[in-house]
């Protein structure tokens, strides 16, 4: 071979091993990255080449399908349809080709895609039989009728112009009944397939003001008001006040109408001026006197209050259900004046509307507080079970005597006090109201936290309104948050 061939052949081969090294290069080396571009329709047109598994909730009777697949004849075979829409939007979510995923979509996406590590055997058994591996489906422990409920309360309110959340819970087990935020959305309108009018409704939501996408629910925390007077009345039964044993029946110390706060020019008064004077602990909850609760706040302090609401779940990551909910926080290094003002869950206490559920549900059993969850079972392509959610301790705040005597408490609440709009013929409810001032010019937040029947608890709530219609009325608890409550409690009492 003359020198001339020899260096052809040998420039042709090193130019075989750089195509070669490069070939390896992008396969393997930089395949994820190009996988994952977005560009690569490739990754799309799989993700809708197949049917996903259903999401359902159980109406007592059958498990009925809220989110489903139907062939489309196109390039992306399939569209992801959601019934009700708007009822169930913050659970589902949305599954859409240029918006992504949310929700259970997003957080259940292996099950109903069929690519979970427990789908695994059935996968393989159809592949061997020549079948689509086959996606799952997943049950919600939502209860339709008292979703309807809270979904339709918080649209009677200002004629829909309301925004607020509703969390209902088994309090035996966690599980979540409603999952409700105002005002909602149609996940249909980003799942279509129709691109223009996807990316219109997505535009028609990022600038809207009352922002339909946000979970108000899970996502969102506020100042609890005066429901947060359960904490801070478990803190004075825990530790006591100025040494000596607090119980329901306990004599509790205020001023007759204004409380001055140490070291401020400020003043804590009852809502109507009203006196409250020397009463009981439970008198004065169930008239939710400002006065004896910022008065047990000055006697308590700050670092004991927040190591009691600290037992309950605040300043700890949210409970994710499976999605993450936001943190509900008590803030530390507080002055006297703000110990005051922070006993009766103002100054810059704040609590997701799912905080406050759990908060009922811990009195309402025993004082124990259970994980909530969403999910109730996982199944296979076949319908059959391969998941069962089982329920967890998350919390343990209080004993069952302090429970119990919250639990009168917040009874005499719903008889007597505050929360009257609440009751229910032949079931006695269990309640605390509150509201919450906000910023100057801002109305309140109207809370109610509930549990029923009080001796055998089937359902914990709470119901957060915000109507920042300055014509709107008066914004309490006990009369724009307790109806809503009612109606979700008799929803689920008359379903079970």
């Amino acid at each position: 071979m003359n020198r001339p061939i020899k260096r052809v052949a040998i420039f042709c081969l090193a130019l075989y091993a750089a195509l070669f090294v490069n070939a390896n290069y992008i396969q393997v080396v930089s395949a994820s990255s190009y996988a994952a571009h977005s560009d690569n329709q490739r990754n799309l047109i799989y993700e809708f080449s197949d049917p996903r598994g259903q999401i359902l909730v159980n109406n007592g009777t059958a498990n009925v399908a809220i989110a489903t697949s139907s062939a489309t004849g196109q390039l992306y075979n399939y569209q992801r349809n959601y019934s009700n829409g708007p009822l169930y939007a913050q659970s589902t979510g949305y599954f859409s080709i240029d918006y992504g995923s949310s929700g259970i979509e997003s957080y259940e996406n292996g099950i109903l895609e069929g690519n979970a590590s427990s789908q695994a055997l059935k996968r393989l058994e159809n592949q061997l039989q020549g079948k689509p591996a086959g996606a799952g489906s997943v049950v919600l422990t939502l209860n339709p009728a008292a979703q309807q409920a809270a979904y339709n309360g918080l649209a009677s309110v200002d004629g829909g112009k309301a925004q607020g959340a509703v969390v209902a819970l088994d309090p035996k087990t966690g599980a979540i009944l409603a999952l409700v935020s105002a005002p909602s959305y149609d996940p249909n309108s980003l799942s279509t397939h129709d691109r223009s009018a996807a990316s219109s409704a997505a535009v028609a939501l990022s600038q809207n003001p009352a922002q339909p996408k946000l979970d108000r629910a899970l996502d969102e925390s506020y100042p609890p008001g005066s429901t947060f007077k359960i904490i801070t009345s478990a803190a004075a039964m825990a530790d006591g006040v100025n040494g000596s044993p607090v119980s329901e029946t306990t004599l509790v110390n205020s001023p007759t109408q204004v409380l001055p706060l140490p070291g401020s020019t400020s003043t804590l008064s009852n809502d109507s001026g009203e006196t409250c004077g020397n009463t009981t602990l439970k008198d004065a909850f169930t008239k939710s006197c400002n006065t004896v609760f910022g008065q047990l706040g000055l006697d308590l302090g700050g670092s004991q209050l927040q190591a009691e609401a600290q037992k309950w779940g605040f300043n700890q990551t949210g409970p994710r259900v499976p999605m993450p909910s936001a943190e509900s926080v008590f803030p530390s290094g507080l002055t006297q004046a703000e110990a005051a003002q922070s006993a009766i869950g103002q100054y810059n206490v704040q609590m997701t509307p799912l905080q406050g559920a759990m908060m009922a549900a811990g009195v309402a059993d025993g004082g124990v507080i259970m994980q909530p969850y969403l999910v109730k079972q996982q199944l296979d392509t076949d319908g059959s079970v391969l998941n069962t959610t089982q329920p967890t301790q998350l919390y343990n705040p209080i004993t069952p005597d302090q429970a119990g005597q919250l639990k009168d408490m917040m009874v005499s609440v719903v008889t007597s006090g505050t929360g009257k709009s609440a009751q229910i013929s032949g079931v006695q409810v269990a309640g605390k109201t509150g509201t919450a001032q906000r910023g100057p010019g801002q109305t309140a937040l109207a809370w109610f936290v509930a549990f029923a029947p009080a001796d055998n608890p089937q359902i914990a709530i709470a119901v957060l309104v915000q109507d920042d219609n300055p014509n709107g009325g008066d914004t309490y608890g006990g009369t724009l948050a307790a109806p809503i409550a009612k109606s979700v409690i008799e929803a689920v009492l008359n379903h079970k």
